[in-house]
């Protein structure tokens, strides 16, 4: 572990004692790890949690005056006024409130929630001399607190409009469609949604996909070649090392090669070999999307990958001490900041800096990261399995991110063309890879399983001209395959790719297609129900505009237009936004 954690602070040296700091969190595990930091500080810190959201728009109505320019009517949550009162309790002159909510949309939203509260109790009671002020902590860790304690700010209010936009658009198109569902299906308990509904209609457009698949019987060939006393299987492929193949009734086609391959039998040919040395890119580290993939290829929901890594940020007690073993998990970034580019150098030794590109590269966050050198050995006794997964995912594709390139030997067999086929010419290809520099794979072995080269026999021989042995030749009976459907890992990928959801929504969206019974998932596959396929339908036909995939992407973009604007630009387009789903919706609504 670092030894800043042993250091005092130097953010208030001189500080009078008497003097104190609220900290405002979201979680009260959060808030155990950050009172024991605190601890090595110059303050007299409390630290109180408002278990998410204090105020949302009433369950009963709609919420929004529509006529004055869309405002949203917050209401107290059950129980939030409770905890509002003992933060409000705790108000005193002289006191320095320091909001830490999550550093996201929603987490601004909360803190802005509170600091009106804060305000308006200052106000009525007239308590002089205080501050209230932002922190944003992407870490919870010594040196995270300390960054975000040196770096006090005031709320984002342009990312508050934009999380306002978020609820008040959903609230318009659930509350306006979902009673039209339940009127057409005679069904209570169905909801539409802006982003579940595209999603559901990628689910079920790959369904139909399937459905209408019709597919074709083809034929491959392999030729046999001793080769060193083993016999190789090579591809017959035309002169761009496509695969030939030939479908059931091209049956002149066939004849026709099976003709020429039984010339070849028995006799040696001219083969050529080449060998070179490549390299193999280390994979960036996590963001929220990648995180939730593959944690799904070992069998994790996307909610419960989650639920780990918000555990595994707030903190875990190890040795009585509670630690944030990872950066904040709700990301769309792959950059690493200057500390974690320290702790991988601290790690590794020597480390290589490479450049990713990725199009999410939006979010003002760093990507997911381990945060301390601790012994895994060691946080395997404080950690469940499941949690040790999950934190082991992060550590690996983190140290791999600041590794070295893996390099191996590529070997190209290839014959002299051996007939004509239409305009192409025909040869036999084999080709194989030989890792002899692991770099970054120590920490990603599975990862070679995605090249097929690896899988094959290394022809231990130097590049040069050859004869070998034709031995046989197989015709494989092939049928062409039919889609795939979604597993959770790939349609998180496809929510990302086409701008669907943000990370922190792409699991409740899953889940909320669980609970309505618009999907099902078996052995990690998706399946779209009966009920599922005639929503969508329903849906997409009468309120296409609103809720399918393009226009669910581009409201995303103009989500983020919002947040990076000016607040007076950001208000102009929070209310063009919703007016133009309102005016949508009303000219639905009269078909």
């Amino acid at each position: 572990m670092s030894k800043n954690n042993l250091k005092k602070s130097n953010l208030d040296k001189n500080k009078d004692n008497s003097n104190s700091i609220l900290f405002i969190v979201e979680s009260p595990t959060k808030s155990k790890t950050i009172l024991s930091i605190l601890k090595s500080f110059n303050y007299k810190a409390n630290v109180v949690a408002t278990l998410g959201h204090i105020k949302d728009l009433p369950v009963n109505n709609l919420g929004v005056k529509i006529e004055e320019n869309f405002k949203p009517i917050f209401l107290f949550l059950p129980y939030k006024k409770k905890i509002i009162q003992n933060i409000l309790g705790k108000i005193k002159e002289g006191i320095k409130v320091i909001l830490a909510t999550d550093p996201d949309r929603e987490g601004e939203a909360i803190a802005f929630h509170v600091y009106n509260e804060i305000k308006n109790y200052i106000k009525s009671k007239n308590i002089k001399n205080i501050q209230i002020k932002r922190a944003f902590i992407n870490e919870i860790t010594y040196n995270g607190i300390k960054k975000g304690l040196e770096n006090l700010g005031d709320i984002n209010l342009s990312m508050v409009i934009s999380q306002f936009a978020r609820r008040i658009s959903d609230r318009l198109i659930g509350y306006k469609i979902s009673p039209v569902l339940w009127g057409t299906f005679r069904l209570k308990g169905l909801s539409a949604g802006r982003v579940q509904t595209a999603t559901l209609k990628l689910i079920v457009d790959k369904e139909k996909e399937i459905i209408n698949f019709k597919p074709r019987k083809y034929y491959i060939f392999k030729v046999v070649v001793e080769i060193e006393n083993k016999k190789i299987e090579f591809d017959l492929v035309n002169s761009k090392k496509e695969l030939i193949r030939v479908f059931e009734d091209e049956k002149e086609k066939l004849s026709l090669i099976k003709n020429e391959l039984n010339k070849i039998i028995s006799k040696e040919l001219e083969f050529d070999i080449s060998i070179e040395s490549k390299e193999i890119k280390p994979l960036p580290p996590l963001k929220t999307s990648t995180l939730q993939q593959e944690a799904a290829k070992l069998g994790f929901s996307a909610s419960k990958t989650m639920f780990i890594a918000q555990k595994l940020f707030e903190g875990i007690k190890i040795k009585e001490k509670h630690i944030g073993l990872i950066t904040y998990h709700r990301t769309d970034s792959i950059r690493v900041s200057k500390e974690g580019m320290e702790l991988a150098k601290k790690i590794l030794g020597d480390i290589k800096i490479h450049r990713f590109s990725d199009k999410s590269m939006f979010d003002a966050h760093e990507a997911i990261r381990i945060t301390y050198d601790i012994d895994l050995n060691l946080l395997r006794n404080y950690l469940s399995p499941d949690e040790f997964k999950i934190y082991l995912l992060i550590y690996n594709r983190f140290l791999a991110a600041f590794d070295y390139e893996a390099k191996y030997y590529y070997q190209m067999i290839k014959s002299k063309d051996l007939f004509n086929l239409g305009n192409s010419k025909v040869n036999l290809f084999y080709e194989a890879g030989k890792i002899y520099f692991e770099g970054f794979l120590r920490f990603l072995p599975n990862y070679i399983k995605n090249f097929s080269i690896f899988g094959k026999d290394y022809i231990n021989l130097k590049e040069g001209k050859y004869y070998f042995k034709i031995i046989d030749f197989k015709v494989i009976n092939k049928k062409e395959n039919y889609p795939s459907r979604y597993t959770v890992s790939s349609i998180i990928k496809r929510m990302e790719e086409t701008g669907i959801g943000r990370p922190s929504t792409y699991a409740s969206t899953i889940n909320t297609l669980l609970k309505r019974n618009y999907i099902q998932i078996k052995k990690n596959i998706i399946y779209p129900t009966e009920l599922g396929i005639k929503v969508c339908d329903f849906l997409i036909n009468k309120y296409g505009n609103l809720l399918d995939v393009d226009f669910t992407s581009l409201l995303e973009s103009k989500l983020d237009d919002i947040e990076k604007a000016d607040q007076n630009r950001a208000n102009k387009f929070y209310i063009q936004l919703l007016e133009d789903i309102y005016q949508n919706l009303s000219k639905n609504s009269k078909t």
